[in-house]
This record gives structure tokens, C-alpha cells and sequence, in this order.
């Protein structure tokens, strides 16, 4: 009979069932075991950090941001920022458009709107100016303890003092203006916002009067901010001087030399000082020298507003990478010192009580010294 025999499947004739390697469990089984085991929630936010690192941290993308972060930190460097802005629509309604056409129109709409808008930066700015004066006087009173009266740390305090007081004029008359303009101070120009509502000729009111209207408020301020510009030339002069005796030729210390701190210094205010001779009517020139010359000045204050930032260390910070898939170390408390180091500890401990205090040390030799004498 072959009812006893082995089959060629390995089982017999009485067991057909037991071949468990066929059956859909098993197979479902066999996948499990091949797969990965799922990753950890701290796993998976260390992956994302540093996705995130290489994608912002480690492309150019991350020196954009952080330099238009950097420079809009400080009211000073927004004020820069908008200027920039200005400049570039005052040279692109004379060379990107037709005279008086709809683009020209256009980018002359946005430089009145950024001059408005940049009103609000220098409001109340003149009160700023007043310490500035008084920190002025300490620099030329220890310039002059110190080196001199005839010196450069003792003119250049002299020449800070002079140039925030006209400073203080400028601002006190740009404030006027602004005032003039929303209508808190009378004038003959009706504001933008009563033209609905007023009917017939207006007059000056008493502040305006006295100081002659707002054509010879606006040629005050301009001739303040020349007077403020010659001081502040001057002293940048005489910096860069010490700067080039100080370091000589030699190749720059980085972006924060002081020799490329004041040569930038000095062109912006030349380029401001161009502007407002044309404002004065001293010098004419086209919108789009004018507005290459606002550019300038402008870029030159962005450089010196973000380098501000990054010496005092308030704008943007390196982000370093979480530890969380990493395993915390045992707290200190957990480890338990072995015998040999406690006795170690002990030795030094007691080594540490034999000697002697240096501050009794030299007290003690105070002491014996005002003795002796």
C-alpha cells in the first residue's frame, strides 16, 4: 500500500494541511518582518531641521532675508530703505517712461507718496538731537583732557556739537511741515483732506507767518541740513585721516574698517550734498542725476545702518540644529563617584584649606605696609 508513503511534497497522506508556508497569514507575516520600523517623533523633527537647514541655511537665499531683516531693524534704516525706493522712481520717471505719460505719472505717484511717508521717521526727531548735542560736549572735553584742544578727538567733538544743532533745526522745521500738511498748523495750501470742504482763499496762520510761509520754511531746513552736512564732512575728513595714519595701506580689517566706514560716509553726504543744491536752486540737474545721486547717498546709509546691526548684535541669529533624536545625558546627580574619586576630592579639598587666601594675602601685606610707614 502508498498510503505510508512519503509524498514528494514532503508531507504524508494523512497531513495534507500542514503546509502553513501557502497560507495568506504567513505571507502578511513575511512583509511585516521585512519592513523598517516606523521612526520616532524626534527622529522625524530631526530630519525636517535639518531639510530646513540646508534649503534656507546653507543657499543665498538665507543672506537675502537676513540682510533686508538686518537693515529694516533700526527706524534709521527704513528710513534708507524707503529713500532707496525714492530715488530709484525720481530716475525712472525721466528714463523709464514718456514725459507725461501714464508710467511717468506713476513713478512720480510713488515718490511724493515715499516722501510723505518718510515724514513719519524724523517726527519728533529733534529731541534726539538735544542729547546728541550734550554727548557732543563730553567728546570735545575729554578730546581736550586728553590730547589737546588742538586735536582731533577735541575739533571733531567741537564739529559733532555744531553739527546736531543744526541738525535740531532741520528736524524742528521738516516737523513743521508735516504739521502744516495735515493741517495742524495753518497754512495757505489747504490739506488734502478739508479741499471737500473749504470754499475761498486761506492765510498763513500766526507760526507760518512769522516764519515767512512754507517756501521759506522749506529753504531754512535745506540751508540747515547743508550747514549740518559741511560739520559732518568735515569731522569724517579728519577721522579717515587718523584712520589712514593709524593703519596705513594696508589691506582692509574687514567690512567694519574704519577707513571704508568714512570713505562710504563721506560720499553719501557728498551725493546728499549735490541733491540739495539743486533743491536750493544753486546747481540745476535733471530727475535722473538727481535720482542716481538719492540712490547713492541712500545705498550708503543701508551699508552703514546694517553694519550697525551686526556690531551690536541685535539682528539676526544662527540657528544651530536640535538634539532631540540624540539621547539626553544622565543628569550629574545620577552618577554616583567611585570610592577612588571621593577620596581624590577629599585630598584636594584639604590641600585647597591649607593654603592661603590671596586676598589675605594681600591684606595682610596692606596692612603691614601702613605699619611700617
Amino acid at each position: 500500500m502508498t498510503a505510508g508513503l512519503p509524498c514528494s511534497t514532503g508531507t504524508t497522506a494523512d497531513s495534507p494541511r500542514q503546509e502553513v508556508s501557502t497560507s495568506p497569514q504567513s505571507v502578511v507575516s513575511s512583509q511585516d518582518g521585512n519592513r523598517s520600523p516606523p521612526k520616532s517623533p524626534a527622529k522625524i523633527v530631526d530630519a525636517l531641521d535639518r531639510r530646513v537647514l540646508n534649503v534656507y541655511d546653507e543657499t543665498p537665499v538665507s543672506l537675502a532675508f537676513n540682510f533686508i531683516y538686518d537693515v529694516l531693524q533700526f527706524s534709521s534704516g527704513r528710513d534708507k530703505a524707503c529713500a532707496l525706493m525714492q530715488g530709484y522712481a525720481k530716475f525712472a520717471s525721466e528714463v523709464f517712461a514718456d514725459v507725461d505719460s501714464e508710467r511717468h505719472w506713476m513713478y512720480r505717484g510713488i515718490e511724493d507718496s515715499l516722501s510723505d511717508g518718510r515724514k513719519i521717521f524724523r517726527l519728533f526727531k529733534e529731541f534726539r538731537e538735544v542729547y546728541k548735542v550734550r554727548r557732543g560736549w563730553s567728546r570735545f572735553s575729554v578730546g581736550a583732557a586728553g590730547h589737546g584742544v588742538v586735536s582731533i578727538p577735541a575739533v571733531c567733538g567741537v564739529l559733532d556739537v555744531l553739527g546736531h544743532s543744526c541738525s535740531f533745526f532741520y528736524y524742528l522745521g521738516d516737523n513743521l511741515l508735516w504739521a502744516a500738511s495735515v493741517g495742524l498748523v495753518r497754512s495757505k495750501e489747504v490739506p488734502k483732506m478739508q479741499r471737500r470742504i473749504w470754499q475761498g482763499l486761506r492765510r498763513n496762520g500766526p507760526v507760518l507767518s512769522a516764519l515767512g510761509g512754507v517756501a521759506s520754511v522749506k529753504r531754512k531746513r535745506n540751508w540747515a541740513s547743508i550747514w549740518r552736512l559741511h560739520f559732518a564732512i568735515g569731522a569724517n575728513l579728519l577721522l579717515f585721516y587718523q584712520a589712514v595714519r593709524k593703519l596705513g595701506m594696508k589691506s582692509l580689517q574687514g567690512p567694519d574698517d574704519a577707513r571704508l566706514f568714512h570713505t562710504l560716509e563721506i560720499v553719501g553726504m557728498l551725493a546728499s550734498y549735490r541733491v540739495l543744491l539743486s533743491k536750493l536752486k544753486l546747481a540745476k540737474a535733471s530727475h535722473a542725476r538727481l535720482g542716481l545721486l538719492a540712490m547713492l547717498a541712500a545705498a550708503c546709509g543701508v551699508w552703514t545702518n546694517w553694519r550697525k546691526v551686526r556690531r551690536k548684535n541685535c539682528g539676526t541669529k544662527s540657528f544651530a540644529l536640535s538634539l532631540v533624536a540624540s539621547p539626553a545625558p544622565p543628569p550629574a546627580a545620577a552618577i554616583k563617584p567611585s570610592e577612588q574619586q571621593q577620596q581624590q576630592q577629599q585630598q584636594q579639598q584639604q590641600q585647597q584649606q591649607q593654603q592661603p587666601v590671596p586676598g589675605e594675602a594681600l591684606c595682610s601685606e596692606v596692612s603691614s605696609l601702613a605699619r611700617t610707614s
